[in-house]
């Protein structure tokens, strides 16, 4: 006879928050200690072994500081066995060596002397100091140079992640140490691990103590989520229902499927490198902006928002939102990876988003079910790998900047106010309203047009419960009301930023736009939206199948409609963009098949489908008439096609057993359509299509393309 008592939990299980806490204390602490070093003596020796020359190629052999503040020491090829070595200091250069003889793969010694050695920040700073270069032994070089001061751990030999001519460059050859040591990289290879653990403790004592309350945080955190899902595990049914669900969480499949999506957007974000703690061209503004939060204002320097500028009495301003800025306030405020941060929080947007994904898949088989169940691990397969990698949230990874981290985020707060704002409409008496309101605030202040779908999308909730409350009296009107007027107040939060700005409720008022001068604004009348840009956009996000083939890799290409045939349109910016059928053909026929299915046979998605197409309307109309069209725009429409699919995919139980196989398969197809879709087009933007992206990266998918079409026996043109 079986015990009746609860067994107690196992060890592990009982252990794993505080496990949990103490991985996330040492994440932070190695990743403090992983940019913290002493400064270098201002000479070091170093031995080099050359590779061929090749010229005129020019390659990094010192790289310090960050973009738009640094200094470099450069190799310059005259032929296979000369070279000269070269000093750059940002943006106006500076003196070149004698040349030198080298035999390629022979070692040769090299003395330096550079300022960038030991000019780390906050140390007393000349307006010049001795540059001295000493080649196996004859003085090639000396002269007093101007030079940029350098956090500690940006430092890099042989390579240059910074930014400049040798951008994304490598020193072909190896470079060691006067002990023999081999260093790439940081300097890491001239200290020892406990030596630069004395130097992090000493000069950064703020980041340990971050990391060990984020450690206890994490625990208590992991405590209370393991209590809170012990006390809602699902008890077995009584009687076989209709809707018989799965009674096992698919966890581990999400996981698989979110550490093999996630691994994809890391290669392309990174551009094969998967080095995250680096910067990006027009990837600071965020860090720029905590920093003027920090301070009490709203204005950030030039060199935070470059183009994008909007001028107002003598203060820089950017149109992006601050809720990113508001994310990297700890990092900011302990200077943590400054201006190093966009490819890290894009792919925690990413995670965030596939998350979120799953937890809508879940909450819609159990809100159509009214039981608490569990998808299919097949469809959460088919789902998580259709948004994660079929998708615009994957086309984003093409590149680390702050138009497509502003797109993420937005995505990402918008997901999870949409999953609050529908647990409220299954359970009214909850305060999931207050979590969809502040999420959904949030995303407005990251992307507005996917934030006003989400406030959108409480406001119509509050509706439904108002309608619903309609006999009991103005009493019980009172909190719908209010949680409806609360999110009109987050959409219009934006517009009172804007005022504080630019004494205007315009978001982006652009005669204040570095760029726009009277001309352009001429074309547009001034506006950002226009009425008669309806029918363009709508083609372009809906209708035209604005692709071809070409028989070069990745053959698929998109191309964008000429904004000159139609006549009425008022458009600014035009970017190649494919409508939402082509781009994601498996998340359009879950959402649109699926929900039509669900509507007509499962009277419980009615109600949630019907919410959600009215929401969706201000964010479309929104779009359809805005004065610029890009492929990252088509992610404003992720959360409301996620949603509708969710629920699609789940009304898919209905249908007979047999049907199930061959539904899937089908759906396998459209996702695997998808994915090669998106990876078509993200590949060809981040190599060919957009600006700012490393030089070996785009020498990278030349290659890629140039192999594949061998491999297929294509002539490329």
């Amino acid at each position: 006879m079986s015990d009746p008592r609860p067994h107690p939990p196992r060890p592990l299980r009982r252990h794993l928050p505080w496990l949990v806490g103490l991985a996330t204390g040492l994440a932070l602490a190695l990743f403090g200690l992983s940019r913290s070093f002493p400064p270098l003596p201002r000479e070091l020796t170093l031995e080099l072994k050359f590779p061929s020359g090749t010229p005129p190629r020019t390659e990094p052999l010192v790289s310090s500081g960050a973009f738009g503040q640094a200094d470099f020491l450069v190799i310059n090829y005259l032929d296979r066995t000369t070279a000269t070595f070269a000093y750059d200091y940002w943006g106006f250069g500076g003196p070149t060596s004698e040349p030198v003889t080298f035999v390629p793969g022979g070692r040769h010694t090299l003395r330096v002397t550079l300022p960038a050695f030991d000019a780390l920040v906050g140390t007393p700073k000349t307006a010049t100091a001795p540059l001295r270069l000493e080649f196996d032994g004859r003085v090639i070089l000396s002269q007093a140079v101007a030079y940029h001061q350098r956090a500690s751990d940006h430092l890099f030999f042989g390579e240059n992640p910074i930014g400049g001519t040798t951008s994304g460059g490598f020193f072909r050859g190896d470079i060691f140490t006067a002990d023999r040591r081999a260093i790439r990289g940081t300097p890491s290879g001239f200290f020892s691990a406990p030596a630069r653990l004395r130097t992090w403790l000493a000069t950064k004592p703020g980041e340990a103590v971050v990391a060990a309350f984020v450690g206890l945080a994490a625990a208590f955190l992991a405590l209370r989520t393991q209590r809170w899902l012990a006390a809602r595990r699902p008890s077995a049914p009584a009687a076989a229902p209709v809707f018989a669900g799965h009674t096992r969480p698919p966890h581990a499949w999400f996981l698989g499927t979110a550490a093999l999506c996630a691994l994809a957007f890391s290669a392309v974000v990174t551009g094969g490198s998967f080095r995250f703690n680096v910067p990006e061209s027009f990837g600071s503004f965020y860090d720029h902006q905590a920093a003027s939060l920090l301070h009490g204002r709203l204005d950030v320097p030039s060199a935070a928002v470059d183009g994008e500028a909007f001028a107002f009495e003598g203060k820089l301003y950017g149109y992006f939102g601050p809720t990113p800025a508001l994310l990297r306030l700890p990092f900011t405020l302990f200077d943590l990876a400054f201006g190093h941060l966009s490819r890290s929080f894009l792919l925690a947007y990413y995670l965030a988003s596939l998350a979120a994904v799953y937890a809508l898949l879940v909450q819609a088989s159990r809100l159509l079910s009214g039981r608490p169940t569990w998808p299919a691990p097949a469809d959460v397969v088919l789902f998580v790998a259709s948004a994660g990698l079929g998708s615009t949230l994957f086309f984003v990874s093409s590149r680390a900047y702050i138009y497509h981290e502003a797109i993420a985020c937005g995505v990402a707060f918008a997901l999870w106010s949409a999953w609050a704002s529908l647990q409220w409409l299954a359970a009214p008496r909850s305060r999931a309203w207050l979590g969809a309101l502040l999420l959904g605030t949030l995303s407005v202040h990251a992307r507005p047009p996917v934030g006003l779908f989400a406030l959108s999308l409480l406001g119509c909730v509050a509706a439904v419960h108002l309608w619903s409350q309609r006999q009991a009296g103005p009493r019980a009107w009172l909190r719908p009301i209010a949680i409806g007027l609360l999110s009109v107040s987050g959409v219009l939060s934006f517009n009172g930023l804007s005022y504080l700005k630019f004494k205007s409720f315009d978001g982006a008022p652009l005669k204040y736009h570095v760029q726009y001068h009277p001309e352009r604004l001429a074309r547009i009348d001034g506006k950002n939206f226009h009425l008669a840009n309806f029918r363009y956009n709508f083609d372009g996000y809906v209708w035209r199948p604005t692709f071809l083939f070409r028989p070069t890799f990745p053959y698929f290409f998109i191309e964008g409609r000429n904004p000159n045939d139609y006549p009425r349109a008022k458009i600014d910016l035009a970017e190649p963009t494919l409508a939402l059928p082509y781009a994601m053909p498996g998340l359009v026929v879950l959402a649109f098949a699926g929900g039509l299915f669900a509507l007509v046979r499962w009277p419980a998605a009615r109600r949630p489908l019907g919410v959600l197409a009215v929401a969706a309307l201000p964010m479309t109309a929104a779009l359809f008439m805005a004065v610029a069209i890009s492929q990252r725009y088509t992610a404003d429409f992720c959360p409301a096609l996620l949603i509708a699919a969710a629920f699609g995919l789940a009304s898919a139980e209905l249908l007979p057993r047999p049907l199930h196989r061959p539904l899937r398969l089908g759906l396998a197809g459209l996702t695997l359509l998808s994915l090669l879709i998106t990876a078509a087009i993200t590949l060809h933007y981040q190599g060919e299509g957009v600006w700012g992206v490393p030089k070996d990266v785009t020498d990278q998918y030349q290659a890629l393309r140039k192999t594949v079409d061998t491999v297929l026996g294509f002539n490329r043109p």
